[in-house]
């Protein structure tokens, strides 16, 4: 099994730690890096690990990230999908699902199959965490609009959404329109790195969310797009300014899940 290339941290121990605590949103206008941003940070994590174990778990909606990104396991995941993977490694669901309740239906199977199991770890443990789950979630307004989390399903997943950061579950979510997102998802996460942004629609949730005499309104909207300009915005700790570099996979890429004597969870009889 190839090994990540380990990396020099980009990020902050304090950033860093706060996205574990609050989760994040990466936001930003089209073409500003956001992806690049979410890969490098997913990248940071799995490569460099941390004194608690932290699994990464990657929902694509965009059918990019297995082309280029680090090495660790990734399923395709379709209409045809009888079983997805649930065990300790690292994993990218390639997500080539249309229909919505469809969507949902398996990120609620995967949330909910590691809630009980983080919750029973909990319980073991009196209480104490010892294992996080960070989920990276990509086109995100496509699954966490004020429309879709009405729907039964959507409703569901908003609720393990809700609950899961008690049991070391949370999440990180990449969006290119953030007036799309819906305001109770992203009120969620307490944590924003914010990418340039033009559209008047974006700004203005922006200034609902932050307030509109914060100075950060004005500056995304100069950040420079090649230089991977980015600030990073806690209401609890002083915002920062934050470059990020071309993600590099190495020449690596991930590998593709082979279900024979790996851990799945069947979603369907055969």
């Amino acid at each position: 099994m190839a090994e990540p290339v380990k990396s020099n941290p980009i990020l902050p121990d304090v950033i860093r730690d706060t996205i574990l605590q609050s989760g994040l949103v990466i936001l930003g206008s089209k073409s500003c890096g956001k992806t690049n941003a979410g890969k490098l940070i997913a990248s940071e994590i799995i490569r460099n690990p941390q004194t608690i174990p932290i699994q990464v778990k990657f929902f694509d909606l965009a059918g990019n990230l297995k082309f280029n990104f680090d090495p660790i396991l990734y399923q395709t995941i379709d209409d045809k999908s009888r079983y997805f993977y649930d065990g300790d490694e690292n994993i990218l669901f390639d997500i080539n699902l249309i229909d919505e309740d469809d969507i949902f239906g398996f990120m609620e199977k995967v949330l909910l199959t590691d809630y009980y199991r983080q919750r029973e770890r909990k319980e073991t443990l009196n209480g104490h965490v010892d294992k996080w789950i960070l989920y990276f979630i990509e086109e995100s307004q496509g699954v966490l609009s004020s429309y879709s989390l009405m729907r039964k399903t959507g409703g569901k997943v908003f609720q393990l959404f809700s609950i899961g950061r008690n049991f070391g579950q949370n999440f990180v979510l990449i969006s290119q329109r953030l007036a799309d997102l819906s305001t109770r998802a992203v009120e969620r996460c307490n944590s924003y790195l914010i990418g340039k942004t033009s559209g008047d629609n974006d700004i203005s949730k922006l200034k609902r969310l932050i307030g509109k005499k914060s100075s950060i309104v004005d500056e995304v909207k100069k950040l420079n797009v090649q230089n991977g300009e980015f600030i990073f915005y806690n209401p609890t700790i002083e915002n920062q300014d934050v470059k990020f570099p071309l993600y590099d996979s190495h020449g690596q890429k991930p590998r593709p899940f082979i279900p024979e004597n790996m851990p799945i969870w069947r979603t369907r009889k055969e």
